[in-house]
């Protein structure tokens, strides 16, 4: 068996509908869990969105220590099950004619996470270890921690913007081209994808040469980086959800050019 031919071989094992229903229920835990830790960091800790002084940070972070480690912790479940939800969708959209689209956007949205879990990392886990040393330090030494927590903040920054870009920006942007191109999944919900995408692109620019600015983290971040990609994950988990309940095993609304061994998955 030739090479190819063994790629339309494994093309042709059908898939299990049902399955998508996981992608939609992690993807639908996910947006819960992230809406549920923002408001407690919002309430608990300090605005997630604000420009603050480094010893503000610093000092917010020890008046709430748990709940810091915890939301940190969660949000880094929170981007995991996420990714669940875009590669089962990838999976749907590489049945069609723009698979490598959906093949890319998946790449970009684990590189993404990736980048998301160092910055969970940083931001949970080093910033509480230097806030502690700060506050342990004698008065002679304390302030030389200072300017390393400020570089840690700035480090943290740097992948966060990293994760925004491929996660929430070039991904949707892959995702909502190959809706648009090659599936008759909702097109609204292919614009959705580029539309967010291309704002998260430009957020993250904005961000990365201007720095922590009001407009910044106060405007296009919780636009770009959080009202949308919300309303893109639960369209997702939607589309999923309904995916995985087709009745009878028919095909779902299959792409014209879908092989048809393979169209059952549709």
């Amino acid at each position: 068996m030739t090479v190819l031919e063994n790629a339309t071989a494994t093309q042709a094992v059908p898939v299990r509908r049902s399955v998508y229903r996981v992608g939609a229920v992690a993807t639908l835990l996910g947006v819960v869990a992230g809406l549920v830790v923002t408001v407690v960091l919002e309430l608990g800790v300090q605005d997630p969105f604000g420009d603050v002084p480094t010893l503000t940070y610093l000092k917010g972070i020890l008046a709430a220590r748990n709940v810091w480690l915890v939301v940190h912790l969660v949000f880094a479940f929170v981007v995991l099950l996420k990714l669940v939800g875009l590669l089962s969708l990838g999976d749907i959209l590489e049945q069609g004619p723009a698979r490598p689209l959906a093949r890319a956007a998946g790449g970009l949205a684990i590189c993404g996470a990736a980048m998301f879990l160092i910055t969970m990392v940083h931001d949970g886990y080093l910033h509480e270890y230097l806030a502690t040393s700060w506050e342990q330090a004698n008065a002679a030494t304390r302030p030389e921690w200072v300017p390393i927590f400020a570089e840690g903040v700035r480090d943290t920054l740097g992948t966060e913007l990293g994760s925004l870009a491929a996660m929430t920006g070039l991904a949707p942007i892959g995702y909502g081209l190959a809706i648009l191109l090659g599936s008759r999944l909702p097109r609204w919900v292919g614009w959705l994808g580029v539309v967010g995408g291309l704002g998260a692109v430009f957020t993250t620019g904005y961000l990365w040469m201007t720095g922590n600015t009001d407009l910044g983290y106060a405007v296009l971040y919780p636009v770009f980086a959080t009202l949308l990609p919300l309303i893109w994950y639960v369209a997702i988990a939607v589309l999923l959800w309904r995916r995985g309940g087709a009745a009878g095993g028919q095909p779902v609304n299959p792409p014209r050019h879908a092989p048809p061994a393979n169209r059952a998955a549709y």
